[in-house]
């Protein structure tokens, strides 16, 4: 293992963010130091870097077991050159937050899709670059990250519109910012009168926990609006002692936990897969919230799981698991509309 991977301060969340993994280089001394080497040639490594960064936490490099392409964390955030085939139906935008047609991003770092609720995205940065991300050509470029000039007219525009009662925020990933930087967002949220919730999505509990400090936590508690926490698991193995301690202390705290996964073929496409993750998560408190049809992201068809697959496998686990541990299985609209059920409906004549 990499030596910097056993530094005392490991476990602060700072440190974890300052000593990612971003380039060649570091990636090839942590492989080497696990005893193991890149699986693709270092000039398709280096095409790939330049069209999508890459992010590893050490901690989250830690929970690797098999280093390649076959192991459900490295598959995650190890570019593989598979993301070099552009198939014609994927896009850059492949949720349709850019539709001009919709009329749904009215600002920087602001999107209003649904009614009540919107996306504020005060930053573009994340801990790690999952390869499957469905905003890869925003996040980790600081050109899409919000100037306070921005978050100002965001701020102003929920204010205006009262029919706003739920704001999350997104991004890239909000707990990557400081803790002055969040508070400051979240108590002008707060003051918003008409606002009846706010949402943090946010992949830190699965790759940086530390994140999850008692201060903050106790912060986020003592707000006037409730604050969900939906965070990013996808495999079982992410759900590690330290992860779940983290989050039982934050839930004891009473703040309450969702969950999105993304459905991704080599990761969690098995029914006793999806049983493991989806029964640990409800066993500690958090809630299987949505099960996304991955998107039509370029260069991630080696990711995507055929829907047809995708609800066979909700099948196999109904009645094997509690329904409140089952999520909804869902496919973000490329019109930009939203999200879209895709479980089959109940069938009547089945059980008459």
């Amino acid at each position: 293992m990499h030596k910097e991977l056993d530094n005392p301060r490991q476990g602060e969340w700072s440190w974890q963010l300052a000593n990612s993994c971003k380039d060649l280089d570091t990636l090839h001394k942590w492989l080497a130091d696990s005893g193991s080497k890149l699986d693709i040639s270092p000039e398709i490594f280096t095409n790939l870097l330049t069209s999508y960064q890459m992010g590893i936490t050490p901690y989250y490099f830690r929970l690797i077991r098999k280093f390649d392409h076959s192991d459900p964390i490295y598959r995650q955030i190890v570019p593989m050159s598979e993301e070099l085939n552009v198939l014609p139906e994927e896009a850059e935008d492949p949720t349709g937050d850019e539709n001009p047609g919709r009329g749904s991003r009215p600002l920087k770092a602001l999107i209003h899709r649904y009614p009540n609720r919107v996306l504020l995205m005060p930053t573009a940065q994340c801990a790690v670059y999952c390869r499957f991300c469905f905003r890869k050509r925003l996040v980790g470029n600081t050109a899409h990250s919000a100037r306070e000039e921005d978050l100002q007219e965001a701020y102003d525009y929920i204010k205006n519109h009262s029919e706003i009662e739920e704001v999350i925020l997104t991004g890239g990933d909000p707990l990557t910012l400081g803790d002055r930087k969040l508070s400051h967002i979240l108590d002008t949220l707060s003051g918003i009168d008409h606002l009846r919730l706010i949402r943090i999505h946010t992949r830190l509990p699965v790759v940086n926990p530390f994140r999850l400090t008692p201060e903050l936590g106790k912060y986020i508690a003592g707000l006037t609006k409730p604050v969900w926490i939906s965070s990013h698991f996808n495999h079982p193995n992410e759900l590690t002692d330290i992860a779940r301690m983290f989050i039982r202390d934050w839930i004891n705290l009473g703040i309450p936990f969702l969950n999105q996964s993304v459905l991704l073929k080599g990761v969690n496409d098995s029914a006793s897969v999806l049983r493991e993750l989806f029964m640990g998560l409800v066993e500690i408190k958090v809630k299987p919230y949505y099960l996304h049809q991955a998107d039509l992201v370029q260069g991630t068809s080696h990711l995507r799981v055929p829907i047809g697959r995708g609800l066979e496998l909700l099948g196999i686990l109904q009645g094997e698991i509690p329904g409140y541990a089952i999520p909804h299985y869902v496919l973000d609209s490329p019109e930009g509309t939203g999200k879209l059920p895709l479980q089959n409906p109940f069938d009547l004549n089945h059980h008459r």
